[in-house]
C-alpha cells in the first residue's frame, strides 16, 4: 500500500513538471534566456594617417590591428562581429579629403568569427587618410536596422584622436545608442593624452559606453581582455 502511495506522488510531480515545462510562461523564459545570449560585436578600426606613426617601434595600426586579432579570437563562439576601417581612402592631403571623409570600408560582415577570413580581411590595408568618426558611427547605426529585439550589441570605435571631417560624433552615438538595438559604444584612445578632456570620452558618454586610454599595444590588450570577459557574462 504504501510504495502505491510513493508510486503515485511521484508520478503527479513528474506530470507538473512537464505541464511547466511546457507551459507558455516556461517556453517565454527560455526565449528571453536564448536572446540574451545573441551577441554582436562592430569594431570600427582607426585607418587615418596619423595612424602610421610608431609607438614602441610599431606603427599603432599595426598594434592596434594584432590586438583586435586577439580580441576577436576570445569572443564568445555564437558573437557574430562586424569590422570597418575609416580613414583608409584617400590621404590625408586636402586632394584627398573628400574621399577619405565619406568612404568607409566595411571589411568583415556581419558574421562569426573565423579566423583566416577576419585576418586577411586587412591584408594590404593601412593608414592613409583623414578621422571621419561619425562617419564610421553613422556606418554602424545603418547596420541597427537589421538587429533582432534583445540583440546585445556594442561597438568598439579604436582611434588616436578626434573627428577631423566636420562631423558631429557626439550626436550619432547619442543616436546609435537609441537605435533599435540600445547599442552601447565604447572608446579606446590609443596613444592619444587628450581623450579623456576631449571629444572622444563625450562619445563614449552619449553612447552610454567606456571610454579607455591605451598608450602601448600591451594596454589596449588588456582593455579589450577585459571587455570580451564581460560577454562572456
Amino acid at each position: 500500500m504504501m510504495l502505491k502511495k510513493v508510486f503515485t506522488l511521484v508520478t503527479l510531480a513528474v506530470l507538473t513538471l512537464s505541464m511547466s515545462i511546457s507551459s507558455p510562461v516556461f517556453a517565454k523564459a527560455s526565449t528571453v534566456k536564448k536572446q540574451n545570449k545573441d551577441v554582436r560585436v562592430t569594431i570600427l578600426l582607426d585607418a587615418s594617417g596619423s595612424m602610421a606613426r610608431k609607438v614602441e617601434g610599431e606603427r599603432k595600426f599595426d598594434l592596434a590591428k594584432q590586438e583586435v586579432f586577439k580580441f576577436a579570437q576570445s569572443l564568445p563562439k555564437d558573437a557574430k562581429i562586424r569590422m570597418s576601417l575609416f580613414g583608409s581612402e584617400g590621404n590625408n592631403k586636402n586632394s584627398g579629403k573628400a574621399q577619405s571623409c565619406e568612404v568607409i570600408r566595411g571589411v568583415y560582415g556581419v558574421q562569426p568569427y573565423e579566423k583566416e577570413s577576419f585576418e586577411n580581411s586587412l591584408n594590404g590595408l593601412g593608414p592613409n587618410g583623414w578621422t571621419p568618426i561619425a562617419r564610421a558611427l553613422e556606418h554602424a547605426k545603418q547596420a541597427d536596422e537589421q538587429l533582432n529585439n534583445g540583440t546585445k550589441h556594442i561597438v568598439y570605435l579604436i582611434t588616436d584622436g578626434e573627428e577631423t571631417c566636420g562631423g558631429d560624433p557626439v550626436k550619432v552615438a547619442k543616436e546609435l545608442h537609441n537605435s533599435k538595438g540600445s547599442t552601447v559604444v565604447n572608446v579606446i584612445g590609443l596613444d592619444f593624452n587628450d581623450g579623456y578632456e576631449g571629444q572622444l570620452k563625450q562619445v563614449a558618454k552619449a553612447g552610454k559606453g567606456h571610454y579607455y586610454q591605451a598608450s602601448t599595444g600591451k594596454e589596449m590588450g588588456s582593455i579589450l581582455s577585459a571587455e570580451s570577459l564581460k560577454l562572456h557574462e
